[in-house]
């Protein structure tokens, strides 16, 4: 195998530390899942690790580094064991009430319907007495119109707890994050004694009032979804027109966003007089800004992944390295399962850290391709408007047919002009695009029961169009924070118009007519997909030859899979 690698590796792969302690912490959840869900015996751990390590440390790095590698990894595949069965017993270990009581709490969420509302109460008393867990209550609308977010209220009716006897079916991963425990049924009163001030919670009600004091509904609620990841105000034809078109993802706040942010930070902190305050506090003036914001869109996986990536990228250049973008990756993983392992469950949390790695692996390797078609179109399309001049005796025959060689053949002609850095530049904002999505279509798939056919045009549309309006919301809507309500459309009437006209867009289409749906993907697909993904890139030490044989051989195997789970 020593003969056979790139760079002089004598490993398989390049050990990134934190990268691999992240997948470890990951397989470490996954596995205590299984445990106490599916009931997986233990000696498949022994059969895991011990498949797995040698594979992976193959090689002439000495026992020493390998040991202490070793160890590193096993200790985050049982810290990521015991985290997760932290959460879920500590989850079980709620009181099982079941029949009539009172309960007091802060109202967290409101959901509105035709003929009664949903509340989600945080900081419960049952009875008198303290619980650390959230309940989901339905009552009549009527009793709560005057009701408002984090209003604390008294509610009597008739509890219950949800079951938990750790099978299968009892496994919700939303409802581990969030913490929901109880449910209240056949509310008899709602009463409001008073009302808890939050800071993040009064900011994203500050904006919700000027919003939508100064746009149109639906382009109010958009711009919700945009700047906060709120998407419970937009008309459920709407959302579901634009998934169906792969472009609700803009409104799970992440790195689009938060890099947006970021981009305005780092031209406030180094073309003005903030430039000449230490480095530390730059960085902590830029960490709170982002840190600040991902509170008011509730420190979503997303939020948290883009703003430690931008950080610690922001970081390394303050203190002049660089920085590897698997291990930036790799510790924001481990910060959010840490402090919540049930989040791997999640799509959110899938999605989000599948685009950076389809991303970071496949980005580069599209955007050469793109160029290298481009050239050779551009070489070939010069050649042949050279041979017409020949025809057309414009120019000397021996002069055209020497120049039609030399661009024909030439491998690294200069093509430098300003519709090539043009060109450049939509090939490397479509790399980014598909290398997204190549990573993400088998969790969507499963998640969705769908594929939408037109994600990569409309995210083509709709991603710079999102870059640029999300700044202009952002100035105009904190400006209008600070203004009276009847102000707010004034600094609104740009976006609003912009909104009013994208949204014509799915009005007028239905973007459910073209897209992949009804395939079921197993584990084994999902093993074989993205083996195959990972050797075709660049990113094992071996053999080009190798990687494509790798690579083929997971393709065949995913195809295979999928069409025996689905033909049968």
């Amino acid at each position: 195998m020593i003969d056979t690698v790139r760079n002089g590796e004598d490993r398989l792969f390049n050990f990134r530390p934190v990268f691999f302690m992240a997948a470890f912490l990951g397989l470490g959840v996954v596995f205590s899942c299984l445990r106490i869900f599916y009931g997986v015996s233990l000696w498949w751990l022994c059969l895991l690790l011990g498949l797995f390590i040698p594979f992976a440390f193959c090689g002439k790095s000495g026992i020493y580094k390998t040991a202490v590698a070793v160890c590193a990894l096993l200790f985050a595949f049982f810290l990521g064991m015991n985290v997760f069965a932290f959460q879920v017993y500590n989850y079980a270990e709620a009181t099982p009430y079941n029949g009539a009581h009172s309960v007091e709490g802060t109202v967290e969420e409101k959901s509105v319907g035709q003929w009664n509302t949903r509340l989600v109460l945080s900081d419960i008393t049952v009875d008198g007495k303290a619980e650390k867990f959230t309940l989901i209550a339905y009552l009549p609308t009527s009793f709560v119109e005057e009701t408002e977010l984090f209003d604390e209220v008294v509610l009597q009716g008739t509890l219950t707890a949800f079951d938990l006897d750790f099978t299968a079916e009892d496994f919700n991963a939303k409802q581990l994050r969030e913490g929901i425990r109880y449910r209240l049924d056949g509310v008899e009163s709602c009463e409001v004694i008073g009302h808890e001030f939050q800071l993040f919670g009064w900011i994203r009600a500050r904006i919700e009032k000027v919003v939508y004091s100064g746009m149109d509904e639906d382009a109010a609620a958009v711009t919700m979804a945009v700047l906060t990841g709120n998407t419970r105000g937009i008309e459920d034809g709407l959302l579901a027109n634009m998934r169906y078109g792969g472009i609700a993802h803009i409104f799970a706040v992440s790195g689009l966003h938060v890099g947006a942010l970021f981009a305005f930070c780092l031209f406030l902190t180094s073309k003005t007089k903030l430039k000449k305050t230490p480095k530390p506090v730059r960085f902590f003036l830029v960490a709170s800004v982002l840190i600040f914001y991902g509170g008011i869109c509730g420190f979503s996986a997303s939020v948290l992944r883009a703003a430690v990536l931008c950080l610690v990228g922001y970081a390394a250049k303050l203190i002049g390295t660089s920085v590897d973008k698997f291990e930036a990756l790799g510790a924001a993983a481990i910060l959010i399962l840490l402090i919540s392992p049930v989040d791997l469950f999640l799509p959110g949390f899938q999605l989000s850290f599948l685009a950076c790695l389809g991303i970071f692996l496949w980005c580069k390797p599209l955007e050469k391709w793109g160029n290298r078609v481009c050239d050779e179109a551009v070489k070939r399309a010069r050649a042949f408007q050279e041979r017409r001049g020949i025809a057309k005796g414009n120019i000397g025959v021996e002069a055209a047919v020497e120049k039609a060689e030399n661009l024909a053949n030439a491998k690294d002609a200069p093509l430098i002009s300003l519709s090539v850095k043009a060109r450049q530049g939509i090939i490397s904002f479509l790399s980014v695009s598909t290398a997204a999505q190549i990573a993400t279509a088998p969790v969507l798939l499963q998640t969705f029961g769908y594929l939408s056919g037109w994600s990569l045009l409309l995210n083509c549309i709709f991603v710079p169009f999102i870059s640029a309006i999300f700044s202009l919301l952002l100035v105009g809507v904190t400006a209008a924070c600070f203004l009276p309500l009847s102000a707010s459309w004034i600094l609104l009437y740009v976006p609003n118009v912009i909104w009013s006209a994208a949204l014509l867009v799915f009005e007028a289409f239905d973007f459910s007519a073209f897209m992949l749906k009804d395939v079921t993907l197993t584990a084994g697909a999902f093993i074989s997909y993205y083996g195959a993904l990972s050797f075709f890139s660049d990113k094992w030490n071996l053999t080009v030859k190798q990687r494509r044989a790798f690579g083929l051989l997971c393709a065949a195997g995913f195809i295979a899979v999928v069409l025996l789970v689905n033909l049968r």
